[in-house]
């Protein structure tokens, strides 16, 4: 006869196996209910993008957390930032020490295949743009022909650059270094004519540097890549329902559903928006998130162009021009689908 002692021991094997098989492997709900907030990956290089201030966290990271904690919590106070280096990016998905990568984040394939990362949306587009503190009235890139740019090493950014000063043969010369901190010490230092890269990184740049040293931002832009949020690849249903989070946040823009009038859409006839503002229930709890989040979200915090005009607007250290049609500023239009 089994005793209590040996059945308890082999329930216990066969759980284990369990959890280990596939069909048991997404437990990502499981653990961010069990640590009891959203964890999100972030970069300290950009620092705007989730700062404390006044006791409140903020900065566009902070606020795609805030949405993601409010979906699954019904709470958007439950997240925490986490800041993680691009080359931690797949062991911190992997090991459960965040949820999702945010921070100004773009993957190359062979990246998403050797961190074992999926894309879970596209977030925004980030131009690729020059500053110079040598030439301020420089009208054209013809004018820093044979100049020495500073750029990030291996990455998507400095291959559009390499690729643009080949394309226009202006024979630029490159200081590739390991990371932001030391690209923009070595601009600072002046050890080279312009820096080349991220809009969002070079603005907040030239924004610290004093009047008696200043920078100017060039007018080419190289190109726009697309920024995203990343999951680990073996949490499909944490990616679907973030994905779904972000998704919302962008067709309450589309539908000009805003802080001060998603009330009136209490009385909606378009099933998408009825989903969307949890008037039906079915969706939201399908992908075991809270039905009422997306309308209580949206009364606070706005929708996503408006996340887009408060983090990266003219208020913002940024300044980037945004437009409703076009929510980036930079030709390209996020996309979004019906919550059907």
């Amino acid at each position: 006869m089994v005793n209590k002692m040996n059945l308890k021991l082999i329930f216990s094997t066969i759980f284990l196996l369990g959890i280990s098989s596939p069909a048991f492997a997404d437990l990502s709900f499981s653990n961010i209910l069990h640590r009891q907030y959203v964890a999100c990956g972030t970069n300290s290089e950009y620092p705007e993008f989730a700062q404390k201030k006044d006791g409140q966290i903020e900065g566009f990271d902070a606020d795609i957390c805030r949405a993601f904690a409010a979906a699954v919590f019904g709470d958007a106070s439950r997240f925490k930032m986490i800041s993680v280096k691009p080359s931690a990016i797949g062991s911190y998905l992997n090991s459960g020490k965040i949820d999702v990568m945010l921070g100004n984040t773009l993957l190359s394939p062979t990246q998403e295949a050797t961190f074992n990362v999926l894309p879970v949306d596209t977030l925004y587009f980030d131009r690729q743009i020059f500053a110079s503190r040598t030439k301020q009235d420089a009208s054209s890139m013809r004018d820093f022909s044979s100049a020495k740019v500073c750029i990030l090493r291996s990455s998507s950014s400095s291959a559009s650059i390499k690729e643009y000063n080949q394309k226009h043969a202006l024979g630029l010369r490159f200081l590739e270094m390991p990371d932001l901190a030391s690209t923009k010490e070595a601009f600072y230092l002046k050890r080279c004519e312009l820096i080349g890269g991220s809009e969002l990184f070079i603005k907040s740049i030239v924004a610290n540097l004093n009047s008696k040293s200043p920078a100017a931002l060039l007018p080419e832009q190289v190109t726009s890549l697309p920024i995203k949020a990343y999951s680990a690849a073996n949490t499909p249903s944490l990616n679907i329902a973030f994905r779904a989070v972000i998704n919302a946040l962008k067709l309450a823009a589309s539908a000009d559903i805003t802080s001060q009038n998603v009330d009136t859409f209490a009385a909606t006839k378009s099933p998408s928006l009825q989903n969307l503002l949890g008037l039906d229930q079915h969706a939201w709890s399908a992908l075991g998130l809270n039905p009422q989040w997306a309308k209580d979200y949206i009364k606070n915090y706005g929708n996503y162009h408006q996340i887009l005009e408060r983090n990266f607007g003219s208020s913002s250290p940024f300044d980037l021009e945004l437009n409703h049609d076009n929510p980036t500023g930079n030709g390209e239009f996020l996309d979004y689908q019906p919550f059907i």
